[in-house]
């Protein structure tokens, strides 16, 4: 396969799955086929990168945002799902 086509390597820190336990059952779907998504595409529609945060980027899903980082080494790493229409980081 080639390396552009290849999913990326699907990281999430141990406070990203604290908060998604919290997270009803409704949006949790709709927010974990997205994370998975991530690792076929990155930089799906809708996605953009935080400002100021190098690597940094964020996904919204209904009243949730992932935060997650893109290195070529590492692969996608999810930072934390934060609710809220608005967030200060962007």
């Amino acid at each position: 396969m080639p390396a552009e086509l290849m999913a990326a390597k699907l990281n999430i820190t141990y406070s990203a799955y604290r908060e998604l336990e919290l997270i009803p059952q409704t949006p949790l779907r709709a927010i974990g086929e997205a994370i998975i998504g991530l690792a076929d595409d990155p930089h799906p529609p809708g996605s953009a990168i935080l400002q100021g945060v190098g690597g940094c980027h964020y996904l919204a899903i209904d009243d949730y945002y992932i935060l997650y980082h893109v290195d070529d080494e590492d692969g996608l790493t999810v930072l934390g799902v934060l609710q809220g229409p608005y967030h200060p980081l962007h």
